[in-house]
């Protein structure tokens, strides 16, 4: 939510394309959000649920944070729903509820159904738009990644970071500080 997302400095160098919007010399592949009124280097989409771009420098605090959602989600859903079906399976439902046990567990397995659901929907279509090494801007646009950078593995490392390891899955590490040291971690 607070990190930069990529945004091309106001007034950048005279040369190439300007945006007719903020006024940016815009770089390939970045596009100018209406929200934040800035053009984003390699912008996949404003999300509302953040309340910023997601772009070059963020996706993978967006990746995790979706995966984490996703997560958290489906542990919600392990340890409300399965003690609630076992009730119920076993008839200990509280007679003197305000609700009918099948509305209480019907409102139960869909909040936690549709907040997994979403955020999985979600992780995928980060996952994929990182894998293919297209936007979804991009990939609406039908645009095909004119400098991509080869092989799906190669795609998530540029993301995640260089080398592979349990930083990937840490929102404190910076994948800027991976992907600037060398193959033996040298500056």
């Amino acid at each position: 939510m607070l990190t930069d997302p990529g945004s091309v400095p106001l007034g950048a160098s005279p040369g190439g394309p300007r945006c007719p919007l903020c006024g940016c010399a815009r770089p390939p592949r970045a596009h100018h959000c209406m929200v934040c009124r800035r053009c984003i280097r390699k912008m996949d989409h404003h999300c509302p649920w953040v309340n910023n771009c997601v772009g070059e420098d963020n996706q993978k605090y967006f990746l995790l944070f979706t995966l984490y959602t996703a997560l958290g989600s489906l542990h919600l859903l392990l340890l409300l729903a399965v003690p609630a079906l076992r009730g119920y399976a076993r008839g200990e439902w509280d007679s003197h509820s305000t609700l009918t046990p099948r509305a209480s567990l019907v409102f139960l397995l869909l909040v936690a159904l549709k907040g997994f659901l979403f955020a999985s929907a979600m992780f995928a279509t980060q996952m994929h738009a990182i894998c293919t090494d297209r936007t979804r801007i991009e990939q609406l646009q039908r645009e095909g990644a004119e400098q991509g950078r080869g092989s799906t593995w190669m795609n998530v490392k540029a993301v995640l970071g260089h080398p592979l390891s349990l930083a990937w899955i840490s929102p404190f590490a910076s994948p800027q500080a991976q992907r600037a040291r060398g193959p033996l971690g040298v500056v």
